[in-house]
């Protein structure tokens, strides 16, 4: 993750210059393919981005791009109004294709109030209480208006998968979402007065964690927090066994260790939040030491689905005990709801999981 820190972030916050949908969003679609199909529900504009090259393209024709090998070439297909359709889905916004030396590069540029509307749906449950919703919205709002700020003319600012936040398009909307990105509208988290990285998880467990157990970067603003509130999840208790030899070949393997037979593995070191920061693994030559995330990862985040867990031998297999689902950093979707159900509003939602942040509204 970069610095937290972004110079002219106050100004934006506070001044009145800039509105909210003044701030566009670059997401990576797709990267090394070969070929996409483009087609604009309306009257659209093919331009090359390198030169002042235009072609109109009528509504409805399909555009094939195939990859030729040289990079550098690009263009941009910006429909006068309606959606645009990559692979069959349909986006809003505009399209740029990139050829690159490993394939094309697909970009959606989109507004960034109709980019959080394409999370909301595949982040949150859209039958879920509507505060829970407001909160998720605003936290994917704030999320992706951070990134964009590190590095505005980055080629993209966000990733359409979970090196971000999952974002769909239009498939990710729904009406009952999107009346929660319309109650929110222009709503983030901000830090003395700097927008913040908001970042969110699935369940934490009982305990959110310290961003800087996970990132190892102070992030002031995102301190782990007392969280009864997601105990009651249905990803809050998980057991996983595991061969002893299939944690060996998947470190041996990703690491390229040279490992023996794993004898046992210990934790070395626990977060304040009691995840595991750091595990030590014994074999027949000795031991290794491996940080509990990367462990987590290796072993796949699905089966291990959080490093706020406790290990116990058995046999010719470890079994892992935990609690939660996801880095643990930030917001707790399973504890959001809990607190709407509860009647909390998503003000009071966002202030549990983010105690040192503002609520401001962009202007």
């Amino acid at each position: 993750m970069r610095s937290w820190f972004i110079s002219g972030i106050l100004l934006l916050v506070t001044s009145g210059l800039c509105r909210a949908e003044q701030w566009p969003v670059r997401v990576l679609l797709k990267e090394g393919v070969a070929a996409i199909h483009l087609q604009a529900e309306g009257l659209s504009r093919l331009e090359e981005i390198e030169r002042p090259v235009v072609q109109v393209v009528p509504p409805g024709q399909a555009v094939q791009v195939a990859w030729d090998g040289r990079p550098g070439t690009s263009f941009r297909l910006k429909p006068d109004a309606g959606l645009v359709w990559i692979d069959g889905r349909p986006y809003r916004g505009s399209v740029e294709v990139w050829n690159t030396s490993e394939g094309l590069r697909v970009v959606n540029e989109v507004p960034l109030e109709e980019y959080v509307r394409g999370v909301m749906k595949v982040e949150a449950n859209p039958e879920w209480p509507l505060e829970v919703l407001r909160a998720q919205a605003v936290v994917a709002r704030t999320y992706a208006l951070y990134e964009r700020l590190v590095d505005p003319e980055a080629p993209y600012h966000l990733h359409a998968t979970t090196v971000s936040q999952l974002y769909r398009g239009v498939s990710g909307e729904d009406p009952r979402s999107d009346l929660a990105v319309q109650a929110t509208r222009g709503e983030v988290l901000t830090y003395r007065g700097q927008v913040i990285p908001a970042f969110y998880h699935a369940d934490s467990g009982g305990q959110t964690e310290d961003a800087v157990e996970v990132w190892e970067k102070k992030y002031p603003f995102i301190v782990g927090t007392q969280d009864p509130f997601s105990t009651g999840a249905p990803t809050h208790q998980w057991e996983v066994a595991i061969p002893r030899s299939e944690i060996r070949q998947a470190l041996v393997e990703q690491l390229g260790w040279r490992l023996g037979e794993i004898r046992r593995i210990e934790t070395a070191r626990r977060t304040r939040s009691g995840r595991v920061s750091r595990l030590r693994i014994w074999d027949d030559a000795g031991v290794l030491d491996i940080e509990g995330k990367r462990f987590r990862q290796i072993l796949g985040p699905d089966r291990i689905r959080s490093t706020r867990f406790t290990i116990y031998p058995n046999g010719g297999e470890m079994i892992f005990v935990g609690q939660g689902w996801g880095h643990g950093v930030g917001l707790s979707q399973w504890g959001a709801k809990a607190m709407a159900d509860l009647a909390y509003s998503y003000p009071d939602i966002l202030k549990h999981y983010f105690p040192l942040t503002e609520l401001r509204r962009l202007p």
